[in-house]
């Protein structure tokens, strides 16, 4: 048999692969997806076995948010080489992003097995955790105990809450532990960021309020927070240590203030948040919203006659809306301090629906009913599959199933919404 041709087809098909991956490499330098995924397609056509190609559309479907694709590339390209731990990496934060945690778990194990860096570690950590698999956890990283090993009784505890990392969201959450401590006996001193000062001054559990750069007074213990540490060290005694009631409450002026602004309007009263944060795109480099965000126009399905929506975003201007939205731009959250308008207006509300930002930490610490719609790559404190949140008895979660797909959410939230508007009647008041 004559194996010269077959061999010169063969460098043939590999030299057009190699044309085409180069190609999508300049594509890929220009910012144009889906020109570079086209050519790494073709390249894959003439050699399926070219580990380049099948890294680099792999990639280039993880950076253009395609992270199910990606993942399906990641895995040929483990096929092709089981010991690149890199690519194992990679394709884990893949099943990550689109909610596979079960897949991502497994292949941040293997990783970790081989190769023990910290990044690992802390993303195998927290990823134990979102599963509840406390065991694992405790075996990577060891709780502190905080003040369960601790007699604090008439002592003066520093409960730092400005942790690198942490957003004004992760420390409402956190301030609840100033309650526990000053329940238990102690002297609570607490370092916050500034912007929440307004909001906690409201707290009567907290003995003393300091700015992230105010001078530490003296103390007896310190404790800072991290959430993933927090959870696993309170385990399944969350409910018994963490407060189930309302933790944090509204100036009441403020609350009958906006009360009077809205007391006319007789219909359901839903506050809504929509925007998270804005983030670089690593591909485009354009700043978008992330994730979490949804648009007003995947909302609109929950309008009706019967309900009214008012923004708990403060916005420079109002903006155009596919459906009737209370708006307060000036001196919203301004002269009162930062969240102070909003808790009030919160307070008056009969449902808060939101995405996961502060707003849904805001809404769970004062007690308020609070659905909550996360993206499929949620944050690991509101676990996996659950519809509820053992922090806050008052909140429901709404998952997607999907990257960006809120149509199947929005369609439960839907359902629920009028099942509770036929139940609660109108004219009512807020409960």
């Amino acid at each position: 048999m004559n194996l010269i041709p077959l061999l010169l087809c063969l460098f043939s098909s590999i030299t057009h692969a190699q044309n085409y991956t180069h190609q999508a490499s300049v594509a890929i330098q220009e910012k144009n997806g889906d020109a570079a995924i086209a050519l790494l397609k073709k390249a894959l056509q003439k050699n399926p076995s070219d580990s380049i190609a099948l890294l680099q559309i792999a990639t280039v479907q993880f950076l253009t948010h395609h992270y199910e694709t990606a993942a399906h590339y990641y895995e040929k390209a483990i096929e092709l080489n089981p010991s690149n731990v890199n690519t194992r990496y990679n394709c884990a934060t893949a099943y990550s992003r689109c909610g596979n945690f079960s897949r991502a778990l497994t292949l941040y194990e293997y990783v970790h097995e081989r190769f023990q860096d910290d990044k690992t570690r802390g993303v195998l950590f927290k990823m134990y955790v979102r599963c509840q698999q406390w065991d694992q956890a405790a075996q990577l990283q060891a709780p502190s105990l905080w003040w369960y090993n601790q007699y604090i009784f008439d002592k003066t505890i520093l409960l730092d809450c400005c942790k690198p990392g942490n957003g004004l969201g992760d420390v409402i959450q956190f301030i609840r532990y100033a309650q526990t401590l000053t329940q238990a006996g102690a002297k609570v001193v607490v370092k916050a960021p500034k912007p929440l000062h307004p909001l906690f001054n409201q707290c009567s559990f907290i003995q003393t309020l300091l700015g992230p750069d105010d001078t530490t007074p003296s103390h007896d213990y310190a404790y800072d927070i991290c959430i993933a540490s927090l959870l696993l060290t309170t385990k399944e005694r969350i409910a018994m240590n963490a407060p189930q009631t309302a933790y944090l409450s509204a100036d009441q002026e403020l609350v009958a203030l906006w009360n009077k602004n809205i007391c006319q309007d007789d219909a359901f009263k839903i506050g809504i948040c929509w925007n998270s944060n804005l983030v670089r795109d690593n591909f485009t480099g354009n700043i978008t919203p992330s994730s979490r965000s949804i648009s007003l126009q995947e909302l609109a399905p929950l309008a009706s006659p019967a309900v009214s929506f008012y923004s708990l975003q403060k916005a420079s201007e109002s903006i155009e809306t596919p459906f009737q939205l209370h708006q307060y731009s000036h001196d919203f959250d301004d002269s009162h301090g930062r969240f102070m308008d909003t808790a009030a207006l919160i307070m008056n509300m009969d449902l808060i629906i939101t995405v996961d930002t502060s707003i849904a930490h805001l809404a769970g610490a004062l007690g308020k009913e609070v659905w909550v719609l996360l993206s499929c790559e949620s944050d690991y404190r509101w676990f996996t599959d659950s519809d509820f949140s053992p922090l806050y008895p008052n909140m429901r979660l709404f998952r997607q199933n999907g990257y960006r797909q809120w149509d199947h959410v929005i369609k439960k939230v839907n359902e629920e919404l009028q099942n509770k508007i036929n139940s609660s009647g109108s004219p009512h008041e807020p409960k």
